[in-house]
């Protein structure tokens, strides 16, 4: 009788079998919950009070309110920190889509003063009903969703999965906070990588343990799994994805306080300051965005940036009626040899104290400014120009105010 190598441990077709059927159950602590469509497996972990996730603190006292205004959500509906859940997910493709699915979520949350964090596991693609149905449970109590990228990625997928398995998803009963956005506003000005990584390292100061897997491994890393049911590889995919929630949360913490108090660490970021400042505008308290703009100016920038503040600060002051402060700014920025300064100081002369001699004089410096420039010919002969019909009609108002004056 032959040997019949496609039933032995060792054949090509098969792995070893020390190598196959270790279930998750094995590799990450955690229990079945049960639900209406069966059982999902959830793995639980709590937090000591004090925990520090890097630079964070999990304990520390945080002020919501400016954290709440930016993101447009009505803050009289908002009682304390219980009420957000963070929320990542680890999914079969990066791309997306109707054949994406999710197979790992991870749910952070504050609880009477103690942080948590579930993870749900899809062990099987047949137990979606199962993992949908707890995740609706888990998320019943929250009113806010905060994400990383996750109203392009997450919310879409997860509404995708709800509506093919037919229900309704608890994802759109949520306000929902990307941060994405938020930290790209304030980040932009020094740092060209906004990733959660990347902010994990430059912001909250921490690194990833050795365990720790690229994002793109996680895909073929499950589907690895499907095929031999070995579990091991996984968990460097739910370090990855806890790592992720624990980051989310304690750059929410960061953020809050940033906002609420920029200058009260002990060595703010003047292009931080900036970016802070122009959401203050936006949000409509201008006396915090002059405060941030007076100090981003005295502790110092890059000159494009500081030019840029300049403008940015005197553009303030004239929109809250302050003209003279503008004029000071733009008297500042006209040293750096700036055509708009120029013009719009010739601006106030003209229109402000009827003094045309001084305007002209501006006017001719920003030509001279002009003809400096490095702008392209045409955009230069475009705003010579300009400058030049100003110039023409600067003196016609200078020679019948001069005439007028004689007796």
């Amino acid at each position: 009788m032959g040997v019949q190598l496609g039933n032995t441990p060792f054949s090509n077709n098969s792995t070893p079998k020390l190598e196959r059927l270790i279930s998750i159950e094995k590799v990450i602590e955690g229990k079945n919950y049960p639900t209406i469509f069966g059982d999902i497996f959830i793995s639980e972990k709590q937090y000591p009070p004090n925990y520090n996730h890097g630079i964070v603190n999990f304990s520390s006292s945080v002020d919501l309110s400016s954290l709440i205004a930016w993101s447009r959500i009505p803050f009289e509906s908002i009682t304390s920190i219980d009420e957000f859940v963070f929320l990542d997910t680890e999914t079969s493709g990066l791309a997306g889509g109707t054949g994406t699915f999710i197979f790992l979520v991870g749910l952070g949350y504050w609880k009477n003063g103690q942080y948590f964090l579930n993870q749900i596991f899809l062990r099987e693609p047949d137990e979606e009903p199962a993992f949908l149905t707890a995740l609706e449970e888990f998320l019943t109590p929250f009113k806010i969703l905060v994400t990383y990228n996750g109203k392009s990625f997450d919310a879409p997928l997860l509404n995708n999965r709800y509506i093919l398995n037919g229900f309704r998803s608890p994802v759109r009963n949520l306000h929902h906070i990307d941060l994405l956005s938020l930290t790209r506003r304030i980040w932009r000005n020094r740092l060209d990588d906004r990733s959660l990584g990347n902010l994990e390292h430059e912001i909250l100061n921490l690194g990833r343990a050795e365990e720790e897997i690229p994002g793109w491994m996680v895909p073929q890393i499950y589907f690895e799994y499907l095929q031999t049911q070995n579990a091991t590889p996984l968990r460097g995919v739910f370090y990855h994805n806890e790592i992720d929630i624990l980051s989310l949360s304690a750059l929410f913490l960061h953020l809050a306080n940033l906002l609420r108090n920029p200058l009260g660490s002990p060595n703010p970021q003047s292009l931080d300051l900036i970016a802070i400042a122009r959401l203050y505008e936006e949000l409509g308290d201008y006396t915090a965005a002059v405060q941030l703009y007076e100090a981003s100016l005295e502790i110092g920038l890059p000159t494009h940036f500081f030019i840029q503040t300049l403008y940015r600060f005197a553009d303030l002051h004239r929109r809250t009626g302050k003209i003279e402060a503008a004029l000071a700014l733009w008297m500042k920025a006209s040293e750096f040899n700036e055509v708009d300064a120029c013009i719009e100081i010739a601006k106030f002369y003209e229109h402000q104290i009827k003094a045309y001699k001084q305007a002209i004089e501006w006017t001719d410096l920003a030509l001279t400014y002009l003809d400096q420039s490095p702008l392209p010919r045409y955009l230069k002969n475009q705003r010579r120009l300009e400058l030049e019909h100003r110039q023409q009609r600067l003196h016609q108002k200078h020679n019948r105010s001069t005439n007028q004056s004689k007796p």
